[in-house]
């Protein structure tokens, strides 16, 4: 049947394409997998009867579909690599309607066909939807690190830095343990962590801690969280000198961001809130059991240029007590971090602090992204232990949050800790990552930042 065969043939084309793309590599699965489960039961269909209009209706469209696809794949594969660069968010975009579309229509061709429940669950309409999301939020991850590494001039490996190749500019900040400069490394803008008055004098010792823990750091290289370079340290004079060098994100952190600038657009928030959401997937899928932060809050999210979030706070703990010693910081922080705590850590300081307790942090961040505004201002740390604890008490959301972003926020900030999107939901459902991912202009961030980086 010529119908039948137009589409095998198609098929096998568009499978021959997609093993050529480097980028949508889920949904380029998923689209592959999809066909297959189809293919079976069209085959079947070349030596049945005559097929009944409705029928060649929707095999007709199906046909249509698949050179659409091939079409698309074409045109990636004739584009050169700066085009492949700036046109990859729109890429992504256009395979998720294919496969949303082909999920639409495998449905229904089945039904038609009469075929078996089994193959019928692949295309039912929720689980493509699921499918759909998951892969299209796990393919920007994969995407935004594949465009990072393509253009990256710095050495990838964390590393101890000669001081030859750092250039040291001005003191941005000051606290008690150390000072924060802007720096150079390679011709490119970084923060330079200098401390004040080291205790350890001997360089070796604090090199061989500094090797020991950066192989836990080594596990969450991504753009999503803020890099770490390594450390210089320079013996040369009397007392040495110790300085973590790390990306620079000029914005500052996310809380300065939504306090001085207020009228940020839904667009700038969602993309966000993206960002910051992507920096707690790959934290909770760092390692074989995923790693916690144990300090989610909004000083603890950087903001580069375009507004791209990255998630900070991963402090060389033992390489810097190691340094200075156990000095509390004194700095006065804005928003009190009972803020941030979840009910059941308020409860009890015996609590175990788990996923679901970082969490619950993250839907506060996720809600000073909504509305600009400080949790709980004002409040001592006994009286946000009051309304959480006895009044379950939650910040309002403004009317015009969207309300899918609404959903995610109250779902995070919920008061049982198992009504909370688990490690595995947070990114892994379409509970979570529908809200972030399909709807949200995702070129527009690519394209900012190619404006930037690139052209």
């Amino acid at each position: 049947m010529e119908l039948v065969e137009g589409i095998l043939s198609a098929s096998k084309a568009v499978y021959a394409q997609a093993q050529e793309m480097r980028c949508c590599k889920r949904q380029k699965e998923r689209l592959v997998g999809r066909l297959e489960v189809l293919l079976r039961p069209i085959r079947s269909l070349q030596t049945e009867a005559p097929l009944s209009e409705d029928l060649r209706w929707m095999l007709e469209r199906m046909l249509s579909l698949l050179k659409e696809a091939q079409a698309l794949l074409e045109k990636y594969k004739a584009q050169k690599r700066l085009e492949r660069f700036l046109w990859a968010g729109g890429t992504l975009e256009r395979f998720a309607d294919l496969n949303q579309r082909l999920g639409d229509l495998g449905e229904g061709l089945l039904l038609q066909m009469q075929a078996e429940e089994k193959a019928r669950d692949a295309f039912r309409r929720s689980q493509v939807r699921q499918e759909g999301s998951r892969d299209l939020a796990e393919d920007k991850v994969a995407l935004k690190e594949m465009l990072t590494e393509e253009k990256a001039d710095l050495p990838m490996d964390i590393q101890v830095i000669e001081k030859g190749r750092l250039a040291r500019g001005e003191a941005i900040v000051h606290t008690e343990k150390y000072q924060l400069c802007k720096g150079e490394y390679y011709k490119s803008p970084v923060a330079v962590k200098v401390f004040k008055n080291p205790q350890n004098h001997n360089t070796q010792k604090v090199r061989k801690i500094f090797e020991e823990e950066i192989r836990t750091l080594k596990k969450l290289d991504s753009p999503y969280i803020l890099r770490m370079y390594g450390i210089c340290i320079d013996g040369t004079g009397l007392i040495p000198e110790y300085s973590i060098v790390m990306e620079y994100c000029e914005k500052g952190s996310l809380r300065e961001v939504l306090t001085e600038e207020p009228d940020l657009s839904w667009d700038v928030r969602t993309e966000m809130a993206s960002d910051a959401a992507a920096g707690i997937y790959r934290l909770h899928q760092a390692g074989d059991k995923g790693q916690l932060h144990r300090c989610i809050n909004s000083a603890n999210f950087l903001v580069a240029k375009g507004y791209c979030v990255k998630l900070s706070g991963f402090k060389l703990e033992q390489t810097e007590s190691s340094i200075s010693g156990k000095v509390k910081d004194k700095t006065p922080k804005e928003v009190s971090s009972s803020a941030y705590v979840c009910p059941e850590g308020l409860a009890s300081l015996n609590h175990t602090y788990d996923q679901a307790s970082e969490i619950y942090s993250f839907g506060i961040v996720l809600w000073e992204i909504a509305t600009g505004k400080i949790p709980f201002a004002g409040c001592t740390s006994a009286e946000i232990c009051k309304k959480v604890l006895e009044l379950k008490c939650q910040e309002p959301l403004g009317d015009d949050c969207p309300s899918d972003l609404a959903e995610v926020i109250n779902q995070c900030r919920a008061f049982e800790p198992s009504k909370r999107p688990s490690a595995e939901g947070t990114f892994k459902t379409m509970d979570f990552t529908c809200v972030f991912y399909p709807y949200w202009h995702l070129n527009l961030r690519f394209h900012r930042l190619f404006k930037i980086n690139i052209v």
